[in-house]
């Protein structure tokens, strides 16, 4: 039975803030940990945060873990929706 592990992707999920979160997921794929994904505090995203999460939502799945969210922010959504990456993120629709 794999463990859990919570990611809180901060106020920003934007290029200067994709190495460090990169290592914390890297790592909960590494220890076969199924993700929660905490992004309802993200004021701003842009496409290399959101990328990020795209690579992330692949490994996991392909690792036969399990990946869900814990909280999606408005701007999260909208962008995702924007760049047409809602389906592939896994962020349901209203």
């Amino acid at each position: 039975m794999s463990q859990s592990v919570r990611i809180d992707c901060g106020t920003r999920l934007s290029i200067e803030c994709v190495e460090a979160l990169h290592q914390e997921m890297e790592q909960a794929v590494r220890d076969a940990q199924d993700i929660f994904l905490k992004a309802d505090d993200v004021q701003y995203c842009d496409t290399a945060g959101l990328q990020l999460l795209l690579a992330l939502v692949q490994t996991v799945q392909a690792a036969g873990l399990q990946i869900s969210w814990q909280g999606v922010s408005d701007v999260v959504r909208d962008t995702s929706k924007l760049l047409g990456l809602t389906s592939a993120l896994l962020l349901a629709t209203d």
